[in-house]
């Protein structure tokens, strides 16, 4: 079926390698359709959206390519270029639950889609990601929403509701794959828009498109390649020092979330644990409306000056950070290329987000990797990004 969208043009070098693997594996590569989702990263409002706070993701140049070729077959045949792997899932006998490998996300989207009325049938289909994998850039999310948009275009001839979009793909996750993710990283690679961030209430959904023009700088992630063992159990922990804090103050003032405390109610909190968990969550909400004023202004330096105040909040109120995140912020914010940075995401390894000025993003990052590797032994990754737009169809 072929169908008219409002495809967005890009030049990506990556297209006529995918468009050679295609036919590699599938023969001639005529009646495709090509579709891309960006990964994401968060600005700044970390550890606070499961607290009923704002959030402030951007998407990201780096994302999932799809080749798509609808077929007349009962099957969806599936290669990821990634895990260097060929999986086929027979329409006409799904299985209705998780079989522990990547192709469970396809596999959920398309139970579900076959659920709301929208029949997917069968292609071939090849996945192309320069995500890299456990980096916290949301490389599930994007698989997730990447299959949700491209089979409700081919096989249903029509773009979804993005927000709808974001929200089944969470349910996806929660209740197929097992993860009890939140709703920022659908939300972001469904609903981003190029040089510009989404301002997000994860309790309500409420959001807000403010500009992102990086002028001369670009986003640089770093990946620590730490591994993030101390997260899962560390997250559990904050979250219940949080709740603890909420109950106190919440026998003075009636509130539902701990962010609609002020600073004076800190004074409430005898605990010095939970007062620091509250202080942070408080400060990063406010940096997070701060920053929606700045970046409406134009002024980057003060974003930046924001995004060293959130990580300095992370690290000693929050305590989520750890020494190769710290140490990497530190060589950012000391160079006088780099207007901020922060760690971003669970924390305790993962990624660092920096403002850096393009001409220069070679130059620090080769430093920086030099100096990093002396200190831990450990090889991080450098991603030079740009705000990107959300889910499309590649013409």
């Amino acid at each position: 079926m072929r169908f008219h969208l409002n495809p967005i043009k890009v030049n990506f070098p990556i297209m006529d390698n995918v468009r050679i693997r295609f036919t590699e594996l599938f023969g001639k590569s005529d009646n495709v359709q090509h579709f891309f989702c960006p990964g994401r990263v968060n600005l700044i409002g970390e550890h606070i959206d499961y607290l009923g706070g704002l959030v402030m993701p951007s998407a990201i140049s780096l994302g999932i390519t799809a080749v798509i070729r609808p077929n007349k077959t009962n099957a969806i045949t599936v290669h990821s270029t990634d895990f260097n792997e060929t999986i086929e899932l027979d329409l006409s006998s799904l299985p209705n639950s998780k079989q522990n490998n990547w192709c469970d996300f396809v596999l959920g989207v398309v139970l579900h889609l076959n659920q709301i009325g929208i029949e997917v049938g069968g292609c071939e289909l090849l996945l192309d990601s320069n995500l890299p994998k456990g980096s916290g850039l949301s490389s599930s999310a994007a698989l997730e929403v990447l299959c949700y948009f491209m089979f409700s275009c081919v096989f249903g001839g029509k773009e979804p509701n993005r927000v709808q979009m974001a929200l089944d793909c969470q349910r996806i996750e929660n209740e197929f794959i097992g993860v009890s993710c939140g709703i920022m990283d659908q939300f972001a690679v469904a609903n981003g828009q190029a040089d510009k961030a989404i301002v997000l209430n994860c309790d309500t959904l409420q959001h807000e498109i403010v500009p992102l023009d990086l002028k001369e700088y670009s986003l640089l992630i770093i990946n620590t390649n730490k591994p993030r063992a101390l997260a899962e159990s560390a997250y559990n922990q904050r979250r219940k020092e949080c709740d603890e804090a909420l109950k106190i103050i919440s026998v003075e003032r009636p509130i539902e979330n701990l962010v609609e405390a002020t600073l004076d109610d800190l004074e409430l909190i005898s605990n010095p644990i939970f007062k620091k968990r509250a202080r942070h969550a408080l400060t990063e909400q406010l940096r997070v409306q701060k920053s929606v004023g700045v970046l409406n202004s134009g002024s980057l330096v003060e974003f930046g000056n924001l995004m060293n105040e959130s990580h300095q909040s992370l690290r000693d109120d929050f305590e989520v950070s750890c020494a190769e995140l710290d140490f990497v912020v530190n060589e950012l914010q000391s160079s006088d290329s780099c207007l901020g940075a922060r760690m971003t995401g669970a924390g305790f390894g993962g990624c660092c987000v920096a403002l850096v000025e393009t001409k220069r993003v070679h130059k620090l990052s080769q430093s920086l990797n030099e100096t990093y590797k002396t200190r831990f032994n450990r090889v991080p990754e450098f991603y030079d990004c740009k705000p990107s737009n959300g889910v499309h169809i590649i013409s």
